[in-house]
């Protein structure tokens, strides 16, 4: 490499193959090419791995015509080393980017994947927090009405506290013990849900009113959640809005005209929308289709 690289930058000086117009030729040119042909020729190795060529191999097993190859492909580089230098480090500078893209994607559909396994465990404690409280009795309640009232109020205040970390799994997994806390305060001591949401408009509050529509769907819930839709603002608040929604509309509690109110109110949620919600959102609109074919995709 060092002697191809020497004599393919001499040549270069010598017949101008890859060298500035015009430029006088002395002895600190000369050697100012033949140090760019010495770089160049050690540059060829990191070519040969970037075209995948088998030129270059982890063995001692080589013969003569190998050698000359290589040599030639130093020489090559040296003549033309402006060219070859600049070819080589655009060609890594993209591979680098290239790289650092598909890690970046890679690092979101692991995220994706671990907020996909999140939200199907939650969904299983919905499930079994659900079953939990259509066996519920009085007998079994811990505290009197005017306590819940109060014990709401402090989660619903304290919401965005206790859930300020910076973990995004411990993050979501705070909102959903929270606001399934609250839902069952509200359900187990049939706190009214409409006047909780006027006189407590917060997002801790929205969080705990679906939560609750989503624990114990009714005829009444579907205004409710319509009001949150139109006035929510967190991520996670919306797709458990969405999980209610689903809910309602497996209890049958969702009409066929009751349907398009929904999907429009569903289709608000894709602005700002994450990939998980943007699933959630086209599954809820599915939903919706079954109930009223005439709703459409846009």
């Amino acid at each position: 490499m060092l002697c191809s690289g020497a004599f393919g930058g001499y040549l270069n000086y010598l017949h101008n193959f890859d060298t500035v117009a015009n430029e006088n030729k002395d002895k600190r040119v000369k050697l100012k090419y033949v140090l760019l042909g010495i770089g160049s020729a050690f540059l060829v190795p990191a070519f040969l791995k970037m075209i995948a060529s088998d030129l270059i191999k982890d063995t001692e097993q080589y013969d003569n015509i190998s050698y000359l190859i290589f040599a030639g492909f130093c020489l090559i580089a040296a003549i033309f080393s402006r060219r070859f230098i600049n070819t080589i480090g655009e060609r890594i500078l993209e591979a680098a980017k290239q790289a650092q893209q598909t890690s970046k994607e890679t690092k979101q559909q692991v995220e994706s994947t671990q907020q996909e396994l999140t939200n199907t465990q939650e969904r299983i404690e919905d499930v079994k927090l659900a079953v939990s409280l259509k066996t519920f009795t009085k007998e079994a309640m811990p505290l009197d009405t005017e306590s819940s009232h109060a014990m709401l109020l402090e989660l619903v205040d304290s919401f965005i506290e206790r859930t300020s970390v910076p973990d995004y799994a411990e993050r979501l997994k705070l909102k959903a013990e929270i606001g399934r806390k609250m839902g069952q305060i509200i359900i187990s001591h049939n706190l009214p849900q409409d006047e909780l949401l006027t006189k407590y408009p917060k997002e801790g509050m929205y969080l705990g009113l679906a939560y609750s529509v989503e624990l114990r769907p009714n005829p009444s819930c579907l205004s409710l959640l319509n009001k949150l839709a139109k006035i929510t603002s967190q991520l996670y608040t919306k797709y458990v809005i969405l999980l209610a929604y689903k809910t309602l509309a497996s209890s049958g509690l969702i009409s066929k005209e009751a349907a398009k109110e929904v999907a429009q109110n569903v289709r608000l949620f894709r602005a700002k929308a994450d990939k998980p919600l943007l699933r959630n959102i086209n599954d809820t609109i599915s939903v919706l289709k079954f109930i009223n074919p005439e709703i459409g995709s846009s």
